[in-house]
């Protein structure tokens, strides 16, 4: 009985300072709070086997006290070297998203004139979705940096909740606990969420739309429907290619391993028309040079080269708009589109500091190609979404992002499915006998 009074003393106490604080103070706090409650919701209802819940619960509870934690502690003391806490591209997300705030607040509600003046003033060069959900932050809760990191700890926490239900439909519970704690301990992953980076909440919304793309395949429902055109709709301010990219390969799935049903016509149609209608400009000034190889690799070529700059570029000096030099460029783009930085060319700090993660990865290159081998042969229906998705992401990686340090973060949207296939390869290798599917 003292015990539920301590625990009724200490809501009334978390109420009161709720009510009477400023909002400013009492966000964070909150915001943690209600990562937690999300995270078990979302357990308890993807989980119903006792053994999958306490072991997904314990680890996402590690992972989130843990990222708050190390989130708080790098915060300050960063503030107290530059006078706000955040590094890198973190800085300007957060003043963007403020000058935005502050032209909305002083009348100036043009959101085409608020976007042709951000793109001019804009602190990091550039303007995108995540400016905006800054201000939409700082809207409620006023200008507390601290409050986005620890909604980007609340997202990078949860996808581990998505991989370890990927991967056990894909094998079984041995390698889902193996991947998640792969996507939970990783260095690069655990560094994007403890900052105001937008690739959190971005994996998140992958990782949670490739979840929904398992389970239509399993059973059409329509609410899956309503939940993966929502996630569609934010993805797209956030990374408007990934979009394309998921819905090219579960159509692609559908069409090589799917029965031909009504439902499934239903999805097709949608899935077209989710494209078209994120990206129909993009397609429309496309569509003429496909015809033309030359028109085409001319495109792309500009792509790549408006993203290559700074110290850490590569390859910008191999003009890849015809045919013989694109033969040239494209092992060469795929191969530090996997393996970059490299040791032997380290250019900066931060490039030196992501070598031990790149030699763990490179310990894991095997385990992946086994991986990929054995879902492509046991488990073809289920690895239909998982392996293209890492092919195509790579191979748009490779072409498009010219800058080894912005390509290293970009990765971080193709990791939780190189750990899903890691895992996979390493349980695979060490019980060959297994069969697929089969609980250890």
């Amino acid at each position: 009985m003292q015990k539920n009074w301590n625990y009724i003393l200490i809501g009334i106490v978390v109420a009161v300072i709720t009510v009477f604080a400023p909002i400013i103070y009492v966000a964070p706090f909150l915001i943690a709070l209600l990562g937690v409650f999300f995270g078990l919701f979302l357990i308890s209802c993807s989980q119903e086997d006792a053994q999958d819940y306490y072991f997904l619960l314990s680890l996402f509870i590690a992972a989130f006290l843990l990222r708050i934690i190390m989130a708080s502690l790098v915060y300050n003391f960063l503030f107290v070297l530059n006078g706000h806490g955040l590094l890198h591209d973190s800085w300007p997300y957060s003043e963007n998203g403020y000058t935005i705030l502050q032209m909305w607040l002083n009348g100036t509600h043009d959101i085409r004139y608020i976007d042709s003046y951000m793109r001019t003033t804009s602190l990091s060069g550039t303007l995108g979705g995540y400016d905006y959900w800054n201000a939409i932050v700082y809207f409620f809760i006023g200008k507390s940096p601290i409050s986005l990191i620890f909604i980007n700890c609340i997202a990078g926490s949860l996808a581990i909740v998505f991989v370890y239900a990927m991967t056990k439909e894909i094998l079984n519970r041995k390698a889902a606990m193996l991947a998640a704690m792969l996507m939970c301990f990783w260095p690069s992953t655990f560094l994007w969420s403890i900052q105001n980076l937008k690739e959190p909440i971005v994996v998140l919304l992958i990782c949670f739309l490739m979840w929904i793309f398992l389970q239509i395949r399993k059973r059409f429902r329509f609410y899956l429907i309503f939940l993966a055109i929502a996630a569609a709709f934010a993805l797209k301010e956030l990374r408007g290619f990934a979009i394309v990219v998921l819905m090219a390969v579960f159509l692609f799935s559908l069409i090589i391993t799917s029965r031909f049903r009504k439902e499934m016509f239903l999805f097709l149609i949608l899935t077209c028309g989710i494209i078209i209608f994120f990206h129909g400009q993009d397609l429309k000034s496309l569509l003429p040079a496909i015809g033309n190889k030359e028109e085409l690799l001319e495109w792309l070529y500009r792509m790549r080269s408006y993203r290559a700059s700074g110290g850490s570029a590569f390859l910008v000096n191999l003009n890849f708009s015809n045919i013989q030099n694109f033969i040239i460029f494209l092992p060469l783009s795929l191969l530090i589109a996997w393996l970059a930085p490299f040791p032997w060319n380290l250019g900066s700090l931060s490039q030196v500091s992501a070598m031990p993660e790149m030699a763990l990865f490179y310990l894991f290159i095997p385990a992946m190609f086994y991986g990929i081998f054995f879902i492509l042969k046991n488990r073809f229906k289920e690895g239909s979404l998982i392996i293209p998705y890492i092919f195509v992401m790579s191979l748009i990686l490779a072409l498009i992002e010219g800058n080894i340090g912005t390509l290293f973060r970009h990765r971080a949207i193709m990791l939780p499915f190189c750990f899903i296939v890691i895992a996979v390869g390493i349980v695979n290798y060490k019980h060959k006998g297994i069969n697929p599917g089969a609980e250890m």
